[in-house]
């Protein structure tokens, strides 16, 4: 009777065994099937045509800054003594002493007198053929240079001044005054201050969208508590474009873009100053795209991004390519690939699959 009751044995514990298996793997099927859909956040489409506002650091800089110098050596006996004011166009700098420039330019004028004398003179000897034509065009010739000699001697009478080529502010004085200089030696350094540059470095995203979609685009000065910079009327100071680099710059990915502003009465810029450029994106209807949040696009793809569209009909998901504009806040501007009122997956995409059934979050819901 042993054997058969070891053989029974076996025989339950194998069923048992069996049985425990068979549940296991029920439960384990009653767990996946029972398994819920994923939970995720929507966010329906709206296009934004609010404008972009962005802000950088603006340095101040002037139109031009040149260093006056005199065409002949001489003795300064005039010099602008104060440095930071501004000159009016065409207002004297500096002078050099001209008491021997004017002795030349009367030695100049007595020669020509003279010449000019030996000219008409020879004029008549040669009609009565009392002088050979190579004496007469000798004469000619005296005559002609004495002329150019008195042109030069004017023309350095007039070197001897330094006049404001612009409104000038002087930044720099060289020299100083009763100090003998030498042609073409640097006196005064001034700068072009009827229009300002300001430069702005702009990243490699707004200035390709800037470039793209021709934007309209407005330009204003901050201080520094973020106020616009006003004229004297009570208006923003406005910039306008001068000039951009094409090379980006390599370490900050940005753009030199440079604007300019006309001096005004009661703005108080001097170059050099450091302030804060507002710049303000007016994007047009038709180019403004769709802002979406940047956790909703996926870029899992090689060469593409994508979002996850909703169909509330089924309550399922599938994947779209979409081509992605400028990021800003947190969110990416979708410009081609979805239309306004689709629905799309705004987080809990990473395990997301084509046709998968998901559940819309509610935060006035509890989550089952």
């Amino acid at each position: 009777m042993k054997p058969v009751k070891t053989n029974l044995l076996r025989v339950v514990i194998v069923l048992v065994t069996s049985i425990v298996f068979l549940l296991g793997c029920s439960g384990q099927e009653a767990e996946v099937t029972a398994k819920p859909a994923p939970l995720v956040q929507l966010h329906e489409v709206v296009k934004d045509t609010q404008p972009v506002i962005r802000r950088f650091v603006a340095r101040v800089d002037a139109l031009s800054t040149v260093d006056l110098s005199f065409q002949v050596a001489g003795r300064i006996n005039q010099l602008a003594d104060r440095q930071g004011v501004v000159i009016p166009q065409g207002k004297l700098l500096a002078a050099l002493d001209p008491q021997d420039f004017e002795l030349a330019l009367r030695q100049a004028q007595s020669s020509l007198r003279k010449a000019q004398s030996d000219f008409e003179r020879g004029k008549q000897l040669k009609q009565d053929n009392y002088i050979s034509a190579s004496d007469f065009d000798s004469l000619k010739t005296s005559y002609e240079n004495a002329e150019i000699a008195v042109e030069n001697a004017q023309l350095n009478m007039e070197y001897t001044e330094l006049h404001a080529p612009f409104d000038a502010l002087i930044t720099n004085r060289l020299v100083e005054k009763f100090s003998y200089v030498q042609p073409n030696q640097p006196v005064l350094r001034v700068q072009n201050i009827n229009y300002l540059r300001v430069h702005v470095n702009i990243p490699e995203q707004i200035m390709r969208a800037a470039v793209e979609d021709a934007p309209h685009y407005q330009v204003y000065l901050e201080d520094k508590q973020g106020n616009r910079i006003l004229d004297k009327s009570g208006q923003p100071v406005e910039l306008s474009y001068l000039e951009h680099k094409t090379e980006v710059n390599s370490a900050t990915q940005t753009y030199q873009v440079t604007f300019k502003l006309p001096r005004m009465e009661g703005v108080e810029l001097l170059p050099g100053m450091v302030l804060t450029a507002r710049i303000e994106i007016d994007r047009q209807p038709d180019r403004a795209g769709w802002w979406v949040p940047l956790n909703g696009v996926d870029t899992s793809g090689e060469q593409e991004f994508a979002v996850w569209l909703y169909d509330p009909a089924n309550q399922t998901v599938n994947y779209h390519p979409v081509e992605l504009g400028i990021i800003r806040d947190q969110n990416a501007q979708v410009i081609k690939g979805i239309e306004a009122g689709q629905v799309i997956v705004a987080a809990g995409i990473r395990e997301l699959q084509n046709g998968m059934k998901v559940r819309p979050f509610d935060s006035e819901k509890p989550v089952l």
